[in-house]
């Protein structure tokens, strides 16, 4: 499973935790029963050549239906649930279990990207929703505006992300994990950040328990998410990483620590009670050296 925050506008959300289900904006129902999608959703992207697309396809009462993403150009199935279903790595399949969308990212966009994409679920008969991806040679000027000039002036700075605390975190044992993962100098909001821990997505539903994360939205250039894992031991040791949709991975190793007074009580204890056991011997070893001295003296 994923761990997924959405930083799309208007969403500001606590993953991870038992708190009350959010209201489902369902706008016009297609289907009077079982699955529906959210017409809300765009159905007509525009995308710049070279950079990245996100088709979203959001679904209501899904059960356990699976979702696929469908290329109507040439008919390929591109994506079947959380897999991908093609050679080409610029496709991707990425799914918000908290809102249960079904997102299809397309990489190093070209021209012929442009199109229909079909979101199908597996219902008999299927039911779709459409996207239509346009491509476009460069990003419009009237998308800058008046921030042409800010964007002028800070074009060397390049979006990135950091996780606060350095490269290396030590936590004691039972206490919590904190950590946050700031976007700096993103000219746009990311579509979704992945928490990883060793390498595999972080899943908040995993039986371990006790693992959320609180997203933070504001108007500032900087957007940040943080991972909390509650009562942390041995196995949350390790790296872990975020990654925004807009950036690179940010990394930092958690090391998971005893507490060193608890630990030296332990010590002491177990020291107190090898002289315990040493002192309570020595008393037999001294009747055991006299009663052979005394049996040699009667030989």
């Amino acid at each position: 499973m994923v761990g997924f925050c959405d930083y799309r506008s208007g969403n500001k959300k606590r993953h991870g935790q038992n708190e009350e289900e959010e209201e489902k904006k369902l706008g016009f129902r297609l289907w009077s029963s079982g699955p529906n999608f959210d017409t809300d959703l765009p159905q007509d992207v525009s995308g710049v050549l070279g950079q990245t697309a996100y088709l979203t396809c959001r679904v209501f009462d899904r059960t356990n239906k699976t979702i696929s993403w469908i290329r109507h150009a040439d008919l390929h199935i591109l994506t079947v649930g959380r897999y991908t279903y093609t050679a080409d790595n610029r496709y991707q399949s990425i799914y918000n279990p908290t809102t249960d969308e079904w997102i299809l990212q397309i990489k190093y966009l070209q021209k012929r990207d442009s199109g229909m994409y079909e979101c199908q679920v597996s219902t008999q008969p299927v039911r779709s929703f459409f996207v239509r991806l346009n491509i476009l040679d460069e990003t419009p000027s009237k998308l800058y505006g008046e921030e042409s000039i800010f964007t002028v002036q800070n074009e060397e700075e390049v979006a990135h992300a950091e996780i606060t605390g350095g490269t290396e975190v030590h936590v004691e044992q039972g206490s919590t994990l904190n950590l946050t993962c700031v976007v700096k100098n993103s000219k746009e909001k990311p579509h979704y950040l992945l928490w990883y821990h060793k390498n595999e997505t972080i899943d908040y539903t995993s039986p371990r328990g006790g693992i959320s994360v609180v997203n933070s939205e504001n108007n500032s250039p900087e957007i940040t998410s943080t991972l909390l894992i509650y009562q942390v031991g041995d196995s949350d040791s390790g790296k872990y990483s975020c990654r925004p949709s807009n950036t690179d991975v940010a990394t930092t190793t958690v090391y998971v620590i005893r507490d060193e007074h608890q630990q030296n009580l332990k010590s002491i204890n177990n020291n107190g009670h090898k002289n315990k056991v040493g002192a309570s011997i020595l008393p037999f070893l001294v009747l055991q050296i006299l009663a052979g001295g005394v049996l040699t003296l009667e030989r």
